[in-house]
């Protein structure tokens, strides 16, 4: 299991429905020209010091939920913090399973497809942690070399026409500001998945490691991307799922491929969630890990049908101000 397991879960977290439409690549970094790729560079430096710490705070206060380290970093507001993070991670996998719905072509698909996604995270769910962290140990490399491969494809057909100048000072500080909020939201996510499976890491240098690593891969993948992204019109930019212009041009094999890897990522975003709130369900009294996973599954799959775009519209800003939150409390944490 350990160090592999572990950031293969990091990974497969947080690749999700924003990151591998392309959405939160554009929302973030393309449309800050090339200061958008200072802004990446410096939300992979966040996201590598953000999970280190995560982790060596997980590891010294013996945290195996968010719960337990909230209670560790700050015990005068943890009651208060937990609600909320819980409710965040369960509009999150709402979300999730509110995406892979719509990838359905009708109505009367997208409930059964989010039926049938949701009974299968509960049946990842029921081997307990062991099993997520082995799923997002297989989805992983597919997820990372299935958008590299998409990015280096296209990248050999259409080459990336580098952006005009970064303008100074005044243009790359908002895209250095957007790169600390995405890796903030993005640690505030991860957060929950790595407190989980923290225990698997026993040494500092596995924590590192797994830091080091997760990290790595996302920013390789989040590079290449922002590269093929770049070579979009403002128009496909706009759409729903803008990275599908790049693998339209290659039949409807690759589109069809290209939907099952976005399914794929929205699932193992979802089954994390799921993973972290049935840990802190299972800590409640009178619920057994089977009934806390049915509850975290049941809520996020309920909450769900309040729509895609609302849902996220609704929690993911203020996310990334709690990540940054937590980014401090683990920094002062450490120091202490």
């Amino acid at each position: 299991m350990g160090v592999w397991g572990v950031a293969g879960l990091y990974v497969a977290g947080v690749i999700g429905a924003g990151f591998a439409s392309g959405q939160e690549l554009i929302v973030f970094f393309v449309n800050y020209g090339a200061a958008g790729l200072v802004g990446a560079l410096w939300a992979v430096l966040l996201l590598l010091l953000g999970t280190g710490l995560i982790l060596e705070s997980c590891a010294k206060h013996r945290a195996s939920s968010y719960g337990q380290l909230f209670r560790a970093l700050d015990r005068k507001l943890s009651i208060l913090l937990e609600g909320l993070y819980g409710l965040f991670l369960l509009v999150g996998s709402s979300v999730m399973f509110a995406g892979m719905g719509a990838a359905a072509s009708s109505p009367g698909k997208d409930l059964a497809l989010r039926i049938c996604s949701a009974l299968l995270v509960y049946a990842i769910l029921r081997g307990g942690v062991s099993s997520v962290v082995k799923v997002g140990g297989w989805l992983a490399p597919l997820l990372a070399v299935g958008l590299c491969g998409v990015a280096v494809m296209h990248l050999r057909q259409q080459p990336w026409v580098r952006p005009g100048p970064m303008g100074g000072w005044a243009a790359l500080w908002p895209a250095l500001e957007a790169g600390t909020l995405y890796a903030c939201y993005n640690l505030g996510f991860a957060l929950a998945y790595l407190a989980s499976s923290s225990r698997y890491l026993t040494a500092k240098g596995q924590r590192w490691l797994v830091a080091l690593v997760g990290s790595g891969v996302l920013g390789l993948t989040m590079l290449l991307l922002y590269f093929a992204l770049g070579t979009l019109s403002v128009a496909q930019l706009q759409e729903p799922f803008p990275l599908a212009n790049l693998v339209r041009g290659w039949g409807n094999t690759a589109v069809k491929t290209y939907t099952l890897l976005l399914w794929c990522a929205m699932f193992s975003t979802a089954a994390a969630n799921s993973l972290a709130l049935s840990s802190w369900f299972a800590q409640l009294d009178g619920l057994n890990w089977g009934a806390a996973a049915l509850v975290a599954v049941g809520a996020g799959l309920a909450f769900s049908h309040l729509g895609f775009t609302r849902l996220i519209s609704l929690a993911y800003p203020i996310l990334g101000l709690a990540g940054l939150w937590l980014l401090a409390q683990a920094v002062r944490d450490a120091v202490s």
